[in-house]
């Protein structure tokens, strides 16, 4: 992937002052402008960098001679627009959104595991990282504390969260779990996520 960052430079005011004399010509009429530096990311703003630039110009001659007192006055009035921090927003609510989300999901999944209904849908991982595996369990009857599972043929050395096409849920070989025991399943974070209500998409209604 290619990146394109570094500094640009803008203006982000620009005024007109008469209140000061320009000394060669004694006009009142200056231009004023002020520049910031910033750095981008795919020309998107992240920070500015630096302070900001002042240039003024008489618009009577041309003179660009800069009066301390003028270029004191514009630099304070110019404000950097906070769009040159683009990028650190953008960061900002990705951040908080995939936060709530990924709490939304952990609230939900353990409301699914702590009351499981027929037909959810587990995915199991084992392992960490690179060495994780995953597979899946389907509940198919629940009769008081027992939990009686399907489990899906293949296993995956990659994460999935489908059956593939020649994958299925075995129903000669039935798994009994107590719902303690899933508990503690997604206390250690076996249980990746519970798929409910999901249609046919996912491949989890092929049993066979």
């Amino acid at each position: 992937m290619l990146f394109i960052f570094g500094k640009r430079r803008t203006r982000i005011a620009k005024y007109i002052d008469s209140d000061s004399i320009c000394y060669p010509c004694k006009a009142s009429d200056r231009e004023v402008q002020v520049y910031i530096e910033y750095f981008h990311l795919c020309f998107i703003p992240v920070f500015p960098i630096g302070g900001k630039q002042i240039e003024m110009r008489c618009r009577n001659c041309g003179d660009e001679t800069k009066l301390e007192s003028v270029e004191q006055r514009y630099l304070s009035l110019a404000k950097t627009p906070f769009y040159f921090y683009s990028a650190l927003i953008l960061c900002v609510c990705v951040g908080t959104y995939w936060f709530y989300w990924n709490r939304n999901k952990e609230k939900q999944k353990r409301e699914f595991v702590d009351k499981p209904s027929v037909a959810d849908v587990y995915i199991i991982k084992k392992g960490e990282s690179d060495e994780a595996t995953y597979s899946f369990l389907r509940i198919v009857k629940i009769s008081g504390d027992s939990i009686m599972v399907f489990h899906n043929d293949l296993e995956y050395g990659g994460f999935v969260s489908k059956l593939t096409d020649d994958d299925y849920f075995v129903k000669d070989d039935t798994l009994v779990l107590s719902k303690s025991e899933l508990i503690e399943m997604q206390d250690r974070d076996e249980i990746y996520s519970v798929k409910r209500g999901y249609g046919n998409g996912g491949g989890f209604n092929c049993i066979r």
